[in-house]
């Protein structure tokens, strides 16, 4: 590797890179995931896909202007964590060659009281009113209405609690 491919431009691929070399302890899809992002950029534009970091960054970029809005965090800006970046740029940041981003669906699965629900309410808010799209929808989908509700009650405390 020279010099160039080893500078860091964005928090999405840093994160990747350390939990590659073994910095940051992750496990077995984690590691998966940040060994496929490294080779894609690396080999990505063979399969045309692109990295835009700039998009990834603008979507970790809005999140963080959001603000929490109960507990001791209140008031507070959201941010996020290395993991929860990796995952925000993840999605916003890889392109196909058509200029549609990548992954249309995300899996992600994490341990209760982790900020699933935050988390997801931050991403649609990006989805809807910031990603560009003409029309945007976004759903919240659960076992129960009441269920689904939280998540659509944290986008709406966001926006109520952002300046």
């Amino acid at each position: 590797m020279g010099a160039a491919e080893n500078l860091v431009v964005d928090s999405t691929t840093d994160y990747a890179k350390r939990v590659e070399s073994g910095e940051v302890v992750a496990g077995p899809w984690v590691r998966l995931a940040c060994r496929r992002h490294v080779l894609d950029l690396q080999h990505g534009s063979e399969r045309n896909l692109n990295w835009h970091p700039g998009c990834a960054e603008h979507a970790i970029d809005f999140i963080e202007c959001l603000r929490h809005y109960q507990g001791a965090a209140a008031g507070k800006r959201f941010l996020l964590s290395a993991w929860q970046r990796f995952i925000v740029g993840s999605v916003f940041g890889w392109y196909a060659a058509e200029g549609q981003r990548r992954f249309r669906i995300a899996y992600v699965e994490i341990g209760k009281g982790n900020g699933k629900t935050p988390l997801g309410a931050a991403i649609a808010l990006y989805a809807l009113v910031a990603d560009g799209e003409a029309g945007a929808e976004v759903y919240s989908a659960a076992t129960s209405r009441d269920q689904a509700g939280i998540c659509f009650n944290d986008a709406k405390q966001f926006v109520l609690a952002c300046p």
